[in-house]
């Protein structure tokens, strides 16, 4: 593996190692979030993640910014979701950046 690659598993890894802290379920709500959309076969970005999950997730990914695009980049180096686009994201603190649009993988 290309050390920059090898560098990017390791931050999605440490990003992932980090939500294990307390005591909650709040990445397999993510989880759970992630495969209800991929099985509905439509595009989908982190904002409908967002909308299928309770506030108390929501504000608790604001102290984990990391983790819903670490989750991504699982589902995405396994296949079970791809890449199709990019799309302007609801949220106002994401200042305007672009979210991506995935779609279920082929696997």
């Amino acid at each position: 593996m290309a050390t920059g690659e090898q560098l990017k598993l390791d931050g999605m890894n440490a990003a992932l190692a980090a939500t294990t802290v307390g005591h909650h379920d709040h990445p397999v709500r993510i989880r759970t979030a992630i495969d209800e959309l991929i099985e509905l076969g439509q595009p989908f970005s982190a904002d409908h993640v967002r909308d299928r999950l309770p506030k108390d997730t929501c504000a608790w990914m604001n102290d984990y910014p990391n983790v819903l695009p670490a989750q991504f980049g699982k589902y995405s180096q396994s296949g079970r979701i791809r890449q199709i686009g990019w799309c302007s994201p609801a949220r106002k603190t994401r200042h305007g950046n672009v979210n991506r649009l995935w779609i279920r993988g082929e696997q």
